[in-house]
């Protein structure tokens, strides 16, 4: 860090990352639509065999249906915190943002020093919170799945 950096340094994006997330986000529309048709039908269905079944095996059904949702969303939470967590100790170690490895969908200004330490610490905070966002899910997801 001795020759002065330039004030309108730009980490230069990455075209075929660019497109390889557009082509995730198109795939995730996709699935989540079929996901919510499926959804929809299956409710429909409970709701006209409802009356027709056993109330308690229902609710135990629907408990353990329940706790597999609220640990897939804990495991994306924890697998989230993890890479949040990868970035920071790769902007703390180069005390550059974003990271010389990271690629970008767009071209994103650099920050360093002081300024990308800031960062840092904010990344830790969210790392931790999303730890503990999937912990207490998890819990509740195990606790859900208890013998009644």
């Amino acid at each position: 860090m001795t020759e002065p950096r330039q004030s309108g340094e730009f980490h230069q994006a990455d075209p075929a990352y660019r497109r390889q997330m557009t082509i995730w986000l198109i795939v995730s529309v996709v699935a989540g639509a079929i996901f919510l048709f499926v959804l929809q039908r299956w409710l429909h269905h409970l709701s006209a065999t409802l009356g027709s079944s056993n109330p308690f095996q229902m609710l135990v059904w629907l408990q353990r249906v329940l706790a597999g949702v609220c640990l897939l969303l804990a495991a994306s939470a924890a697998g989230f915190a993890i890479s949040v967590h990868r970035a920071a100790k790769q902007a703390r170690l180069e005390r550059r943002w974003p990271p010389s490895a990271m690629r970008t969908a767009r071209d994103v200004r650099i920050r360093y020093l002081t300024s990308a330490d800031a960062l840092v610490s904010q990344l830790k905070v969210v790392a931790v919170a999303l730890g503990l966002f999937a912990l207490i899910v998890a819990a509740f997801g195990f606790w859900l799945l208890r013998p009644v």
